[in-house]
């Protein structure tokens, strides 16, 4: 989940029941409940069982996740993302790690319930995930589905649609997905003051935004194919292409009304993957998974920076290609083991890259990287009395190397999670984690390039992997069908990555270090009221409101600085039999990291839906209450502040359109889901 925030930056700067319940790694121990009609509390998870009425109001499980108002969970039905806790989440399918696609093909009446696991722990094999959501259904045993999903606007170029079929038969399963999506911009500015404070020369400079055009579009096509025998073994293949290009990327400002810059950008990534998995069922309660996936990502960026006088002589001509090749091994094995009252599980990954990033124009070199990552854990979860428990432990080895650099670090990795019911209906959970941190290969390329006359970027091959200790206390009380939870984290960084800005005779060089900490603290209180009958009609109004308010701690070798943020997300939906209503309102998390802070819009949104049978169609509005979207950074440090923010006119009172539409044949398909999806997305290209 990325925001949708994010999701409209992208496209600024880029452009912006009752079912068998699969046999899972993260098993079903004796539960330990909050009698709730809907709700469900467990030792790591909690369980949301929607309503039929919540079902027949939502066309895919966005709408349904955002309209039975799931605590911590931000959820945008209108560009399909889902983030919590202020970090993004991980989506599943009946245990298995989807993808946004595969996800939104659901239908709802197919949803049996719905998992939010805001401890993530390491069966999960990212622990900066702030939620996992898996979503349990009911499989179809044979026949075939077709579902086809359409946002657009009919006022500026702004698409995300998505056609998924799949086929059934015997024991085999077929599938393929299109999802498209695209942005035109043709009125995107940024307006920046900035301040070089050089070893010979102090330099202000104001750059006031002149429209430009940012456009992308994206296509994933995943072919996938899934073999079954009940209670024996799983075999599943997904074939998945990516493609992004993005031609139009640049900017251009007038600075000090005497200085013409242009920066134009265009970028492209097409990344083949090839995904095997195979799982095992064993005796006595045991399974085995293995999972294999392979992944070639090709990139190309050319960047072309120019500086002009407005008598019309030239300052600057900059160029910078790239053109990067990258492949990886991914590969996994966990074994499973269930007891009475305990589960047990170990596994073993390794991530094994090479990466090859031809760099022309002004400053032409060439990086080779190698980066290998290997990590083992066991997790022990288990219940005694009112408590439960879950002790995890595990260790990662990474290992770098780059022209004569090469670094090896090990880091050990422990949780805890301890969980009590202290009274009827109330819950109260708290959880240590232990999370390392691992550099980007963006990060550790020896590679030094020009941004303009001033200002230079530089990766570090120095930096180091550091953990980040997480503590999280949460405590919940659901009454009738109002559900209040107040949650407290603290997560301190050591030695964390983050910008390191130093000026080097008359040019600033930006680059990356580890710094002396990094330390989060925050506070958030929920009310959630979900299902209120009201004037007669059942089930119409579901409402949520949580605020919070962070502190951060940004420490480096030769800086500090602290930040408050306050925030808060409400939401609200009413549905009434065919029809239903939802509404958004969004104060943006604003958060510092090394020695800039990040701003973005506070978020708006209103759409009106109604469903048919198999047909939905809608009308929304985006930021209903401005003409402008923006986003902005600051950067604090003394030898180069600067303030920018970037404005979409476009984004501001933006219309859409829903259509969305699915046809089902033949009968339900018994297929066993896979537990396991790896995939490298990062193509290690020094960050401008």
């Amino acid at each position: 989940m990325k925001r949708f925030f994010l999701i409209l930056l992208t496209a600024t700067t880029s452009m912006v029941a009752s079912a068998q319940t699969p046999t899972d790694s993260t098993v079903t121990l004796g539960e330990v409940t909050v009698k709730a009609r809907t709700v469900i509390q467990k030792l790591d998870r909690t369980l949301f069982v929607p309503t039929r009425e919540a079902r027949r109001s939502a066309y895919n499980p966005y709408d349904l996740m955002f309209g039975m108002a799931m605590p911590h969970v931000l959820v945008d039905p209108l560009s399909k993302t889902v983030s919590a806790n202020g970090g993004e989440v991980q989506l599943r399918i009946n245990g298995i790690k989807a993808s946004q696609t595969e996800v939104a093909a659901l239908l709802p009446k197919d949803i049996v319930r719905i998992e939010l696991i805001e401890n993530p722990g390491k069966r999960y094999g990212d622990e900066s995930l702030g939620a996992v959501v898996d979503i349990i259904v009911r499989n179809r045993e044979a026949g075939g589905l077709v579902n086809a999903q359409t946002t657009n606007s009919p006022i500026v170029p702004f698409g995300e649609n998505t056609l998924t079929a799949k086929y059934n038969r015997g024991h085999a399963q077929w599938g393929v997905s299109h999802a498209m999506n695209y942005r035109d911009i043709r009125h995107a500015h940024t307006d920046r003051t900035e301040d070089f404070h050089l070893t010979t020369t102090d330099i202000h400079r104001t750059q006031t935004g002149i429209d430009d055009r940012l456009t992308w579009n994206d296509h994933a096509v995943d072919l996938s194919f899934n073999y079954m025998l009940p209670e024996r073994y799983t075999f599943n293949a997904v074939l998945r292409n990516y493609y992004k290009s993005a031609p139009h990327q640049g900017s251009k400002s007038m600075i000090d009304q005497q200085l013409y810059a242009q920066t134009q950008l265009s970028q492209s990534t097409l990344s083949p993957s090839l995904d095997l998995y195979f799982q095992r069922i064993l005796p006595r309660q045991q399974t085995l998974t293995l999972n294999l996936t392979g992944t070639l990502i090709s990139s190309e960026r050319d960047r072309h920076y120019t500086e002009t006088l407005t008598s019309g002589r030239s300052l600057a001509d900059i160029v910078t290609n790239v053109d990067g090749h990258k492949r990886s091994i991914i590969a996994e094995a966990i074994y499973d083991k269930q007891f009475k009252q305990v589960a047990f599980s170990a596994g073993l990954r390794h991530y094994q890259m090479h990466d090859r990033n031809k760099y022309t124009g002004s400053s032409p070199v060439t990086s080779e990287m190698n980066q290998s990552r290997s990590s083992f854990f066991t997790e022990l979860q288990g219940k005694w009395k009112t408590w439960s428990y879950g002790i995890s432990a595990g260790a990662t080895r990474s290992w770098f190397h780059e022209n004569d650099k090469s670094h090896t670090y090990v880091t050990f990795t422990p949780t805890l999670r301890l969980a009590v019911v202290p009274h009827k209906d109330g819950y109260l959970n708290y959880r240590f984690s232990t999370d390392p941190q691992i550099p980007s290969l963006s990060g550790l390329t020896d590679v030094e390039q020009a941004v303009d006359t001033v200002q230079l970027v530089r990766g570090n091959p120095a930096l180091k992997t550091y953990n980040v200790y997480n503590h999280t206390l949460n405590y919940s009380y659901r009454f009738g069908k109002w559900m209040a939870m107040l949650t407290t984290t603290y997560a301190y960084h050591h030695r964390p990555i983050m910008e390191d800005v130093r000026v080097e005779g008359d040019h600033l060089v930006i680059t990356q270090d580890n710094q002396r900490s990094y330390q989060v603290s925050n506070i958030t209180p929920m009310l959630a009221v979900s299902g209120v009958s009201l004037f007669g009609m059942k089930n119409l109004l579901t409402v949520s409101l949580e605020c919070g308010f962070t502190r951060y701690w940004s420490k480096g070798n030769t800086y500090s600085h602290t930040f408050n943020n306050f925030y808060y997300n409400a939401t609200f939906m009413l549905s009434h039999k065919e029809f239903a209503l939802m509404g958004q309102a969004r104060k943006n998390r604003d958060y510092p990291m090394g020695e800039t802070i990040f701003k973005g819009e506070n978020m708006t949104v209103l759409m009106a839906v109604w469903n048919h049978k198999r047909l939905q169609l809608g009308a929304g509005i985006l930021f209903p209450f401005v003409n402008n979207y923006r986003a902005g950074q600051e950067r604090l440090t003394e030898v180069a502040p600067y303030r920018s923010w970037t404005y979409v006119k476009e984004s501001g009172n933006l219309f859409l359109l829903r259509m969305n539409y699915h046809f089902e044949f033949g009968k339900s398909y018994q297929t066993k889901d896979r537990r396991t999806h790896n995939q490298d997305t990062e193509d290690g290209l020094l960050t401008m």
